[in-house]
């Protein structure tokens, strides 16, 4: 066979590779994932020895071992693999598992192994864990266990592959800690189970409030200690997979603090694991409880069996009073005024129950982030720098977090776009259910103004309004990418160079991000004959757009087709201030930063392309994918800790509607809270221009007290209900 001679060659230099960096490969049976050798587990190599691996490898593939392996765990120093063998593990390894330049898989089963070097002293056992089917869901592969690597043959013909750099490139597989990342595997493993079976509509809110009941009840009246801490990321996760249209921040703070709070009390009884079985199925939740303890295990948390959860009743699974119902949307205060030169309220600022999200979309290769969720920004560069295929990598990225995207293209046609998605491995049911691609080649309503900024709208532009409408509330895209900003100002008759037109075009973009929810990527033209640290056309007006971050691409090498190309992008501006944290320094300006190197590698010849996003200096920043998550999640957090807050001081009243209190009063009966905290809460509950939930709810009144002194009255608060 005329393609012989080149596999072999291949296995050959796979296996030098191997040792070299050292592991220790093995013969695999052509075309199988089984070692051939009975004592494979015993197989050493001498790195000064490569002559003899050489020969071994070329005798075992004349007896049909033409495919090879790598030993696992002690043998290979560390190494360990992640194999997500099921749909639902690939869908949620992005929420669990570190980033790790080094992945592979198959044509059929991209980037279905991750692998890591585990630190010294921290390596762990092999770990299998299985659905309720018996079908096994993710493995964690350690010593005395080995994974068939490239180029060898899977039994269905499909060639294994690295995923961008081979072996992970200079970098190799991300150094983590054995303990943490067999924590991060067992809970992506339940997570699975809970993914398998969890209802699309209707019962949703019940099961979270079940599935939270369930992790957190410890013991007859208690919190679970370990799930307390950890409950909030499996939520979050659960909810984004599922495509939750309430978010996994709603779903967080709509759930864990309310049951904690009725968990300590007393004050009722929690769904638990048994109203889960009534959702989800028995076979579910018997195995989701079984998923439980491995978490718990492998965390280092020991159950004492006094305190064991008593078995699901009856009663147990019923509410003693609705905890659904609708609830308020995250708070805005530029969004409450009535026009735009009223105050803005600053005590949500004040109270830090507003506070910047850390930069979550286009991910690095060490896990860093280089733009800020739900803001507008912008990436710029002169002709064929690859920014728009940049801006599709990051388009694979949010889909791969379960993200759903909009693409509105004004430079391009959909078979070039297509073609780059195609080229950087998108699935086609990737992109029938996640990718939404506009074309606009008419103005839009809102855009249609006058220089003076009077309206101007056409039929025609608020039929394009209506219908952008309507596509962005069906497909609830977490990312928008705006293709041609030259354009769009060209449609609408505007000028780049114009502040009034850069105002209208700035307050569309905007709305864009609804409130928060949608990150808008903007891609720009650089002037001719810019320099490293320009700013993009009509750069004077423009950059009051950018909400998040301004990114310069700049070319090292030219990426053109058949060939690899490397670019920088330059953080020319950071609002929040956060992506320079973690970019260096570029030329002598301390404005010009240098956030990442982006090579772009289309050498292959079966027309795939691997965009690579690295850090300046490789390793010089690392952060596991479960650390970025809880830093998205600590905006809830504080959410969560004011509205818990709220309900002690309310306690303090205990349904009293003729007790008054005084601040000090409130203060000295909470010795457990920071005054601070609860003069927060006193305030907040007090405040008659607060927004409240439509249902009955206690709240403040307040007035001042007179106790015949001629000194200034004290101020005390008194309970009233049904105000909101």
């Amino acid at each position: 066979m005329t393609d012989q001679p080149s596999h072999a060659e291949g296995i050959s230099k796979a296996a030098l590779a191997a040792v070299r960096r050292g592991y220790q490969p093995i013969p695999i049976a052509t075309r199988s994932k089984l070692p051939a050798l009975s004592a494979w587990t015993r197989i050493r190599w001498d790195a000064n020895n490569l002559d003899e691996v050489k020969e071994k490898f070329a005798a075992w593939r004349d007896e049909d071992m033409s495919n090879i392996g790598l030993l696992l765990g002690e043998p290979s120093g560390g190494l360990v693999d992640v194999d997500l063998d099921h749909p639902r593990t690939m869908r949620l390894k992005d929420f669990f598992l570190p980033p790790t330049p080094m992945r592979s898989g198959r044509d059929g089963r991209r980037n279905s192994h991750y692998w890591y070097q585990v630190e010294e002293g921290t390596l762990t056992g092999t770990r299998r864990y299985k659905m309720p089917d018996k079908a096994v869901s993710v493995e964690l592969r350690s010593t005395r266990a080995q994974t068939v690597i490239p180029p060898s043959i899977h039994p269905s013909g499909e060639n294994y592959r690295w995923e961008g750099r081979a072996w992970g490139g200079k970098e190799g597989p991300a150094r983590v800690n054995g303990r943490v990342l067999a924590v991060q595997v067992a809970t992506l493993g339940l997570t699975a189970v809970l993914l398998d079976n969890w209802p699309r509509k209707g019962s949703r809110h019940d099961a979270y409030l079940a599935l939270a009941g369930g992790l957190l009840r410890y013991g007859t009246q208690g919190v679970h200690p370990y799930w307390e801490r950890n409950v909030a990321v499996l939520i979050h996760a659960l909810a984004e997979a599922t495509h939750d249209e309430d978010g996994g921040h709603t779903r967080v703070a709509e759930t864990v603090p309310t049951t904690i709070n009725r968990l300590r009390s007393g004050d009722g009884l929690v769904a638990g694991f048994g109203r889960l079985a009534e959702i989800i199925g028995d076979d579910h939740v018997t195995q989701v409880r079984a998923m439980v303890r491995e978490v718990e295990r492998e965390a280092g948390f020991i159950r004492q069996e006094s305190d064991e959860p008593s078995p699901a009743s009856a009663a147990e699974v019923s509410l003693e009073e609705d905890l659904g119902g609708e609830h308020s949307a995250e708070r805005d205060p530029l969004a409450e005024r009535k026009a735009t030169w009223e105050p803005v309220d600053l005590e949500p600022y004040l109270a830090q129950e507003i506070a910047v999200r850390p930069p979550e979309v286009m991910q690095r290769s060490d896990g860093m982030h280089l733009m800020y969720g739900g803001r507008v920004n912008m990436l710029f560069g002169s002709s064929e720098t690859a920014k728009s295929w940049i801006a599709l990598a990051v388009c694979l990225q949010e889909m791969a977090r379960a993200g759903n995207v909009m693409y509105l293209d004004f430079e391009d046609e959909p078979e070039n776009t297509l073609a780059r998605l195609f080229a950087l491995s998108a699935g086609v049911d990737d992109i029938r259910k996640k990718f939404t691609y506009i074309r606009p080649e008419e103005p839009h309503a809102e855009m249609q103004r006058s220089r003076w900024g009077q309206p101007a709208a056409t039929d025609r532009g608020r039929l394009n309004r209506d219908l952008l409408e309507k596509a962005v509330n069906e497909s609830n895209p977490s990312f928008i990418v705006v293709d041609g900003m030259t354009v769009l100002y060209g449609l609408h008759g505007l000028d780049t160079n114009d502040a009034s037109g850069t105002e209208v075009i700035t307050g569309w973009l905007k709305r864009l991000t609804r409130n928060g929810m949608t990150t808008v990527l903007l891609i720009d033209h650089a002037p001719k004959g810019s320099i490293k640290g320009s700013l993009p056309i009509g750069s004077q007006h423009k950059q009051a757009m950018v909400q998040g971050t301004l990114l310069q691409v700049w070319p090292l090498s030219q990426p053109m087709p058949g060939s690899i190309g490397r670019v920088e992008l330059i953080t020319l501006k950071d609002r929040p201030g956060l992506v320079r944290k973690v970019s260096e320094k570029s030329g002598d300006s301390d404005k010009v930063q240098l956030s990442a190197v982006v090579t772009l590698d289309s050498t292959h010849e079966d027309g795939h392309t691997d965009l690579l996003i690295d850090p300046p200096s490789p390793g010089a920043v690392s952060k596991t994918q479960l650390q970025v998550d809880l830093e998205h999640n600590r905006e809830a957090a504080r959410k969560d800790a004011a509205r818990i807050a709220e309900q002690h001081v309310l306690d303090v009243f205990g349904g009293d509607l003729d007790l008054a209190l005084t601040r000090d009063e409130v203060i000295e009966a909470l010795p457990d809270l920071p005054p601070g905290t609860v003069r927060s809460a006193l305030n907040r509950l007090a405040d008659p221009n607060r927004k409240r939930d439509a249902r009955t709810e206690p709240v403040l009144g307040k007035r001042p007290r007179h106790d015949g002194a001629k000194r200034r009255p004290k101020e005390e608060f008194f309970l009233l209900v049904g105000t909101g």
